[in-house]
């Protein structure tokens, strides 16, 4: 198994947007690494963990434009709401660069305070998610069953990382496209477009599976997003 680990940095734009700085990394191929290459050199770490442990109030990139107010304790805590609840009302976090980044850092510190709850000694090496949604962890993790109950009883934790692969999915997915766009914005005639698309096939398999985003923890609690190699 190759895991390829990358560490997101801050970029507040839209996803078209992500797109386009994406695709000047890369004209012919485009890896996980590769796509946050670029971030690292362009743009700016200004989300400390200190900054994360004393507001859970962030700007976030969302389906209704970036909001500055998003409390991601109340996002991700799940519970019944006392009025009714229109879906196309709430505000849906968008797959870019800067949510990742911010998801990340934030899922960290709250795993970590977690673990110190809990009096769990280490982290699990990894934590995955199956196709169901469900914690996936190394099969020789001495503490998985104390792990497991701790997110059990704190489930805004285990969505938070939830979150972060699933964003981290589809934002490697968009990612992966990439350099067909780039392509086909190029092509000049038919032959051109007919020959990209062959080129790219497998981009248009309806059963391409999914990226595999795997969150990897170091012995000091710290956490790196990483795309699953196989």
């Amino acid at each position: 198994m190759e895991v390829t680990t990358t560490n997101f940095q801050t970029h507040s734009q839209s996803v078209q947007q992500a797109n386009n700085t994406a695709g000047n990394a890369s004209n012919t191929s485009t890896t996980f690494s590769q796509v946050f290459a670029s971030y690292q050199s362009a743009s700016a770490q200004n989300t400390t963990p200190e900054e994360i442990k004393e507001s859970a109030v962030f700007k976030m990139n969302t389906s209704k434009g970036d909001q500055t107010t998003i409390n991601l304790d109340e996002y991700l805590t799940p519970g019944q709401q006392s009025t009714p609840v229109n879906l196309d009302d709430i505000p849906l976090l968008l797959p870019t660069a800067h949510n990742i980044d911010t998801l990340s850092k934030y899922s960290q510190e709250q795993f970590k305070d977690l673990l110190a709850q809990y009096d769990i000694p280490s982290p699990p090496a990894t934590v995955e998610f199956d196709n169901h949604g469900q914690v996936v962890l190394p099969a020789d993790y001495a503490y998985a069953d104390q792990l497991k109950q701790a997110l059990s009883e704190n489930p805004k934790v285990e969505n938070a990382l939830r979150t972060t692969t699933a964003l981290a999915s589809h934002y490697a997915g968009i990612m992966e496209g990439q350099p067909f766009r780039d392509e086909m914005s190029t092509a000049r005639t038919q032959a051109d477009r007919d020959r990209i698309i062959e080129k790219y096939s497998e981009l248009f398999d309806d059963n391409r599976p999914g990226k595999q985003i795997i969150l990897t923890f170091l012995e000091d609690g710290n956490m790196l997003v990483g795309e699953r190699k196989v």
